[in-house]
């Protein structure tokens, strides 16, 4: 049998994030998992923290190598995972504490598509940013490709998803595109299961923020190429609301 779940990170460089990502996982209560490094050709430390990392794990491997970006390195982790599940953790990003893996699959009713929950704000000590706030309002009971019309209303790394039913990512986008793998995914027939915990600390600061003009674009994009002008605009207007509201609370 295979792993239970398939953990992907792609690095690049990532010395000084990774740790907290590599120290969260390995920490894990629940063992059932591999953990597939793809790495876009680093030449720091990055590389050797893996090795030391994958000789204590249960499974995992690393492909290191040039890459079409983020996106194009995320598919060939796909491409490579094992697991009945998969998770994208990027470097710096980590699980909430040690038993969140064991508690999300003890818990959630067997033969979900999609197990998903919340996700806190961090920064590159790993600290919570008690101040930072959902960016929308979390999407409680059966989640729904109507829940992202107006964006991202998960973070990407709080969805736990069977692997057979996961897209490729479409590659013509490079800073949004798990937007539009995340509608994808949703137009599908699938189960879903809400944990209503927070089981991400989710680093903040990432590529997207700081290229934030292309971002609006591509969002923009594939929002109207999956909903129509209609939800383009629900969108700019939510996110005036959220301006003026100063965000919306998280599960607790």
């Amino acid at each position: 049998m295979g792993p239970r779940l398939s953990i992907i990170t792609v690095t690049y460089q990532a010395e000084s994030t990774l740790p907290l990502t590599l120290l969260s996982t390995a920490n894990q209560s629940w063992r059932q998992w591999e953990h597939i490094f793809v790495d876009g050709g680093s030449t720091d430390g990055t590389l050797n923290m893996i090795e030391a990392y994958l000789a204590k794990a249960p499974a995992g491997q690393v492909i290191s190598e040039k890459d079409k970006g983020i996106y194009d390195a995320m598919n060939k982790g796909l491409q490579r995972a094992r697991g009945e599940y998969v998770v994208f953790l990027n470097s710096g990003d980590s699980f909430w504490d040690e038993s969140t893996l064991e508690r999300l699959f003890s818990d959630g009713p067997e033969g979900m598509d999609i197990l998903y929950g919340d996700h806190r704000y961090v920064d590159e000590k790993g600290q919570i940013l008690s101040s930072k706030r959902r960016a929308r309002p979390y999407p409680h009971g059966k989640l729904s490709v109507s829940h992202f019309r107006t964006g991202m209303s998960i973070c990407h790394q709080a969805l736990f998803v069977r692997r057979e039913k996961a897209p490729l990512y479409d590659l013509s986008y490079t800073l949004a595109a798990d937007l539009d793998w995340t509608i994808r995914l949703l137009q599908q027939p699938l189960s879903t299961y809400d944990s209503g915990k927070v089981l991400i600390r989710y680093l903040i600061g990432g590529v997207s923020a700081r290229r934030l003009r292309r971002y609006i674009i591509e969002r923009t994009r594939i929002l109207y190429k999956h909903f129509g002008m209609g939800a383009v605009l629900e969108s700019f207007w939510a996110v005036v609301k959220n301006h003026l509201r100063g965000g919306y609370p998280s599960v607790e």
